[in-house]
C-alpha cells in the first residue's frame, strides 16, 4: 500500500458482508457507538424501577434494548423499551417479586449464619453454603431476563435453563461477572478518592451508566450462549433460518433489485495519459457555446 496511498486509481469498492471483529476490539467499538444511548437506558431505567414492584418489568426492558444494542439490531430505545415492558409484565414481574424477596433474605441469611458460627464452629459452613447459593442466583440472572425477551419458554424451563447455561457458558459467564465487578470496584475507588462534592458528582456520573452497562456486558457475552444452544436448535429442528442473520444473506429472486458486486472488483488502473485527459491542460481549446453562466 505505502505511506502515502494514491487516491487516483479507484478501488475494490466496499464490501456487501460486514467485516467481523472480534473479542475486546469489537466490544470497545459496538460500546462506544451506543455510549450515549446507555446513558439515556440508564435514566428510563432508574424511572421506571420508582415504583419498586416494577423492578422485574424495567429490568426485563432494559436488557432488551441492551441485547439489540451489543448485538448490532436496530433498536429505537423508549419504543422498543415500553414495548418489552408490556409484552413481558407477567413473568418479568412474578421475577421480579422473587428478586426482592431474595435481595432481602440472603444478605439476612448470610448476617445470621455468620454470628451463628461464633457459637457453633460448623456453622461457618452454613455461610459458605449460603455465600454459594447467592452467587449462582446472581449468575443465573446473567440468563433469566435474556431468556424472558428472547424466548416463550415457561418459568421453570427458564430457571432451569438459566442453571444450564451458566455452566455450559462458563467462560462467558466468568468473564461477565469479572467485568462488572471490576466495574464496581473503580466506581468504590472513584467514589473514596473523591471530596464532598465530588462524590455528589461521581455518584451522578455512576448511576447514569452502573444498570444499563451492565445489562449490556452481559448481554453481549452471554446472548450468543442462548443463541447457539437455545434458538438456534429450535430453527434447526424447524429446519428454517434464524431471522437474526438474515442481515448476512444476499437478497435472491424477486427481492434482489440489483446484483451487489461490493468486494468483488478489481481496482481500475488509470495511466498518466489518462489522468492528465481528465484533468486537462494548459493547451487545451476553450469549449464554444453561449451558455447561461450561473455564478
Amino acid at each position: 500500500m505505502g505511506l502515502f496511498p494514491n487516491y487516483s486509481n479507484a478501488g475494490p469498492g466496499i464490501p456487501k458482508m460486514p467485516q467481523e471483529k472480534r473479542g475486546i476490539v469489537k466490544f470497545l467499538e459496538v460500546f462506544g457507538r451506543h455510549f450515549w444511548d446507555l446513558i439515556f437506558l440508564n435514566l428510563l431505567y432508574i424511572v421506571f424501577c420508582i415504583p419498586v414492584l416494577t423492578f422485574g418489568p424495567a429490568t426485563a426492558a432494559l436488557f432488551k434494548v441492551a441485547r439489540n444494542y451489543s448485538q448490532e439490531r436496530s433498536c429505537f430505545m423508549f419504543h422498543e423499551f415500553w414495548k418489552t415492558f408490556k409484552s413481558s409484565f407477567k413473568q418479568s414481574f412474578v421475577t421480579g417479586i422473587v428478586d426482592i424477596l431474595l435481595i432481602i433474605w440472603l444478605p439476612f441469611m448470610i448476617v445470621f449464619y455468620y454470628n451463628f458460627s461464633k457459637v457453633y464452629s460448623w456453622g461457618k459452613i452454613l455461610v459458605v453454603l449460603s455465600i454459594s447459593l447467592m452467587l449462582i442466583i446472581y449468575i443465573m440472572h446473567f440468563y433469566i431476563y435474556l431468556l424472558i425477551v428472547s424466548t416463550n419458554l415457561k418459568l421453570k424451563q427458564i430457571a432451569k435453563n438459566s442453571f444450564l447455561l451458566a455452566s455450559i457458558g462458563m467462560k462467558k459467564t466468568l468473564i461477565s461477572f469479572f467485568a462488572i465487578v471490576a466495574l464496581l470496584v473503580i466506581m468504590l475507588l472513584i467514589l473514596l478518592s473523591a471530596s464532598n462534592i465530588g462524590v455528589i458528582i461521581d455518584l451522578v456520573i455512576i448511576s447514569a451508566l452502573l444498570f444499563s452497562g451492565s445489562a449490556f456486558v452481559i448481554s453481549y457475552n452471554c446472548y450468543p450462549i442462548i443463541r447457539k444452544y437455545v434458538i438456534q436448535p429450535y430453527y434447526d429442528s424447524k429446519g428454517e433460518k434464524n431471522p437474526e442473520f438474515d442481515y448476512l444473506r444476499p437478497a435472491t429472486g424477486e427481492d434482489a433489485i440489483f446484483e451487489d458486486k461490493g468486494g468483488k472488483e478489481q481496482p481500475i488502473k488509470v495511466s498518466k495519459e489518462q489522468r492528465k485527459r481528465s484533468g486537462g491542460s494548459k493547451g487545451s481549446p476553450k469549449s464554444k457555446g453561449g451558455g447561461k453562466r450561473i455564478s
